[in-house]
């Protein structure tokens, strides 16, 4: 009696205990969700390398002229906006963020993304509750291989699944024939095929088991997304399209999650469960169900991504209402069909304490402006902006209005060494993919800083006006930043001019970023040099090489 007292104590505290534990947990992560919302993102939670991978597969569906490419992508910076804005809980969120800054969205989807980003806005407890359920779906760095492993999954089969097959039935035979010969010659080569097949087993199982961490996230965001169906808080929300997808996973999830068990057995290192795999590996049953379940998957990679694609964007909606509330300012674009950029306190959102620029851009233009005056910022958030407007109908601005266009730069170049290719050369190459653009139909803004710099100056000037001229008959707003005086003489009746400036001081340089119409005519490259701390003597002869002594 007393023996069954303390057993019966034993599992009270047990399932106490791990009530407890569930609890202490759930609380975590409510914190975790409640600390991070509205905040900046202090460290990125996701891998660089493969983040990209479901915007590798998207893209093939997506014209051209509707993505942001990877020479844009590079020249503004934008894995560091991303990073900027990413408070996503998991991979697929990751992911689809990644995606959807590389779209410029039609005004009709942006709508409709800004309903429901309002909505995560306001609606407290169900993102919330949406946020715990995604963090269910985790991060797991294998995962974020998901969306190639679906999209090529005809390539991927169980090697020689016939062998497996024939070793099934070999067993079966030798099982049905010992029981009835009860023979005991039959029951020994019933146990030299179970032998075999053990080590068939353990031979053969790492050649598959890549297939693991893939399948275990493919139902985990299956069965997030299932249970968003059944959910007070979403099920009205789930589009029909989705549901549909997921009547077709059904089966798939049982198998799938039978697999996915049976193989977690030596990761967990639970005695039973590793008992279990050897005894059970050795029917080969986990070989012919992972090609079955391979084989299912054909065929329905365009529903999974459905599924997929609704997790993260999620995910992805929750993150944009974070990166909102976290911004000082911020605005909804507004989209117009003039050929016009309009915008008042327009910043750059990975600046901590930033200026913020009103203009009205209605022309193609040039701005001048001497080094550090704050040209390339202001073009890069011209851009970065316009990019955020059609991809997350966010702006860092308080007003921005623009038309539907295409972004595309010529700014960060370097020398590639690997492909003996040249400034000069590689230059010119990201320009010609910008004047083809031209011809693509829709309206493209170019932004170009310190155009054909990699030549020189008498070619330059004649190179450079030329393709500003072109570009000024095509279908283009274009905002070009140079040093180069000339070009604004040479182009003062086709281009607006602007320009930024700094004061100079005896002891200091003061720069107040701030834009202003016309062209400036300062220089403080020599002012600089000697403000960082050059030797006196550079400083002096760069002077008298300009004609203008140094005075100390």
């Amino acid at each position: 009696m007393e023996a069954g007292i303390i057993v019966i104590a034993f599992f009270v505290i047990f399932i106490g205990c791990t009530i407890v534990s569930a609890n202490d947990q759930r609380k975590m992560r409510m914190r975790r969700i409640r600390d991070s919302y509205g905040k900046i993102p202090q460290e990125i939670t996701y891998p660089r390398d493969k983040v990209g991978f479901y915007w590798e597969v998207r893209k093939k569906h997506i014209p051209k002229t509707e993505t942001v490419d990877d020479v844009t992508w590079n020249d503004l910076e934008m894995d560091k906006v991303y990073a900027r804005l990413n408070s996503c809980v998991s991979y697929a969120g990751d992911q689809v963020l990644y995606a959807r800054l590389h779209e410029q969205l039609p005004q009709e989807k942006l709508a409709d993304y800004e309903k429901r980003i309002t909505e995560m806005q306001t609606a407290e407890k169900k993102r919330e509750h949406i946020q715990e359920k995604l963090l269910g779906i985790g991060k797991e760095e294998n995962s974020y291989y998901l969306p190639v492993f679906i999209g090529n999954v005809e390539s991927f089969s169980i090697p020689n699944v016939w062998m497996y097959r024939g070793l099934q039935i070999l067993l079966l035979l030798a099982l049905i024939t010992a029981i009835v010969m009860h023979n005991v010659e039959w029951l020994v080569a019933f146990l030299m095929v179970y032998g075999l097949n053990a080590c068939v087993y353990v031979a053969k199982k790492q050649q598959f088991s890549a297939y693991i961490d893939s399948l275990g996230g493919l139902i985990r965001v299956e069965k997030m997304v299932r249970a968003l169906t059944k959910d007070d808080y979403t099920k009205d929300d789930v589009p029909v399209e989705v549901e549909e997808s997921l009547k077709k996973f059904a089966v798939l999830e049982k198998m799938i999650g039978m697999f996915q068990n049976s193989q977690m057995a030596t990761i967990t290192g639970d005695v039973l469960a590793v008992l279990r795999e050897y005894l059970v590996g050795a029917t080969l049953i986990d070989f012919t169900n992972c090609d079955r379940i391979l084989r299912m998957l054909r065929g329905r990679q365009e529903d999974f991504m459905r599924i997929y694609a609704y997790a993260g964007e999620l995910d992805l909606v929750i993150s944009v209402a974070s990166f909102r509330e976290s911004l000082p300012l911020y605005c909804r674009p507004v989209f117009g069909e003039d050929r016009q950029i309009k915008t008042q306190k327009i910043y750059h959102p990975l600046l901590s304490d930033p200026v913020c620029n009103d203009v009205t851009l209605d022309k193609n233009c040039i701005i001048t402006g001497s080094n550090a005056s704050g040209k390339s910022t202001f073009i890069k958030a011209v851009a970065v902006n316009a990019i955020l407007a059609q991809s997350i109908h966010t702006c860092m601005a308080e007003q921005f209005i623009l038309p539907p266009c295409r972004i595309i730069t010529s700014m960060a170049i370097r020398d590639d060494m690997c492909e003996a290719e040249s400034y000069y050369m590689k230059e010119i190459k990201y320009l010609k993919r910008i004047v083809d653009s031209l011809d693509e139909g829709k309206m493209v803004l170019c932004v170009i800083d310190e155009i054909l710099r990699g030549t020189n100056t008498e070619e330059r000037i004649a190179a450079s006006t030329a393709v500003l001229r072109y570009v000024n008959r095509k279908n283009c707003l274009a905002i070009v930043a140079s040093h180069d005086y000339e070009l604004t003489q040479q182009l003062e009746k086709e281009y607006d001019f602007y320009y930024f400036c700094e004061n100079m001081g005896d002891q200091d340089i003061i720069f107040d970023y701030k834009i202003r119409k016309g062209v400036g005519n300062t220089k403080n490259a020599i002012r600089l040099l000697e403000f960082v701390g050059f030797p006196r003597s550079i400083i002096q002869e760069a002077r008298e090489l300009t004609g203008k002594p140094a005075v100390f």
